[in-house]
């Protein structure tokens, strides 16, 4: 693969991520819409969001099968095609049944986008990993930011949620005519790619922690996606406009934090990045929620320090393994989802139960069991080195 032929790739990946980004958060501003016009409770949203991560589960769990069988470009261009078959659904449902189950098609979708920008960037991110996917990431948070944005400015001038919806085909359609000028390649590092028994991928340790780390974190951040329109809206009386700016907010600062968060992983090291990160994160959380009104732009900033973890985490998982890399991403990312589904489900079945507050606050125990699980990591590696040295 030339140079060219890399930088084609490296933009295709960017923008994958781009709009899995932009129509993942979409959703977090129309929440509350959707939820009046179906008439159902957060129970009701907390299982569409379930779904909504099934699907992408599913499609973690078969992407790379997929793309060994058929190869990465046929599974891109069936990605496309659901992902837009998934909005035009969504975009006509006239029951909350209907708009669930294509919800649920549309994190398949997404989730291939994933598969591919995941399982590409080996071959395209030969230097400076850690750099290169905080800034492939760095993309996701720039879908993720103009999301609430667009969504916003589209409600204020009378467009429904359908049409907002709707509308999104235009950036299917823009990466889906860039996709034939690239170029795929079929073969990347071989002993990466060699194939590893899943069982015995299911039973290594570093897999498994890895795994549920990734889990909690994500549920902390998607949480905050998820639910902090809600929780501003309902339990601290902001509007809809500020409530959205908020969201807003969050994604701003953490695409701002995954734009530079590379260099500072490189200098201060990968598991460290990740420890002080989650533990600042956790931080601002806890004041914006108890320090009072004017501190609930605590909450948002804590984007900044979420933004390197996810990125840096599979850093080290693509650095840990010397065979099957493919396999063990796909497990990492599968079963991280699956965490993440659970979790953000119990979200809306305490909201339902205990209120907004008390809903909302279970993200500052994920964030605490994220911190436990990468100081319990951070052990494990310093005495595997220790008995390496020895």
């Amino acid at each position: 693969m030339n140079d060219r032929q890399r930088i084609k790739l490296m933009v295709l990946i960017f923008g994958l991520m781009l709009i899995k980004g932009w129509t993942d958060n979409i959703r977090g501003v129309l929440t509350p819409i959707i939820q009046s016009d179906f008439a159902v409770n957060y129970t009701s949203l907390a299982f569409m969001m379930l779904l909504s991560t099934l699907g992408f589960i599913l499609a973690t769990f078969s992407g790379g099968i997929l793309s060994d069988k058929i190869g990465q470009k046929k599974v891109l261009f069936l990605s496309y095609a659901i992902v837009a078959l998934s909005i035009i659904g969504i975009s006509r449902a006239n029951s909350f049944n209907i708009f669930i189950m294509n919800m649920s098609i549309l994190g398949y979708g997404g989730g291939l986008f994933t598969v591919g920008a995941s399982t590409m960037a080996p071959i395209i991110f030969v230097k400076n990993q850690a750099v290169m996917m905080n800034l492939l990431h760095f993309f996701y948070g720039v879908g993720a930011t103009l999301a609430p944005r667009y969504a916003g400015a589209m409600l204020s001038n009378n467009f429904t949620w359908k049409q907002i919806y709707l509308y999104c085909l235009l950036a299917v359609g823009i990466l889906i005519l860039y996709s034939f000028m690239c170029k795929f390649p079929k073969i990347m590092d071989q002993k990466k790619n060699e194939k590893v028994p899943l069982m015995e991928i299911l039973k290594d340790k570093n897999v498994i922690m890895f795994s549920v780390m990734l889990g909690f974190y994500v549920a902390a951040e998607v949480g905050i996606a998820n639910w902090i329109v809600i929780y501003l809206q309902r339990a601290k009386g902001l509007n809809e406009l500020q409530s959205a700016s908020y969201l807003s907010i969050f994604y701003v600062v953490f695409t701002l934090g995954r734009l530079g968060g590379g260099f500072v992983v490189e200098r201060v090291g990968y598991l460290k990045s990740i420890k002080y990160a989650i533990i600042l994160s956790l931080g601002c959380v806890l004041i914006g929620m108890f320090a009072g009104r004017q501190m609930l732009v605590m909450i948002p900033v804590s984007g900044l320090f979420f933004s390197i973890i996810y990125p840096t985490s599979m850093t080290i998982v693509m650095r840990s393994f010397d065979k099957g890399i493919n396999t063990i991403i796909g497990v990492v990312m599968t079963s991280a989802s699956a965490i993440n589904m659970i979790t953000n489900w119990s979200i809306g079945r305490v909201n339902d139960a205990f209120g907004e507050s008390v809903g909302f606050s279970l993200i500052l125990l994920f964030q605490i069991i994220t911190i436990v699980l990468v100081v319990i990591i951070q052990k494990q590696r310093m005495e595997f080195e220790s008995i390496k040295r020895n």
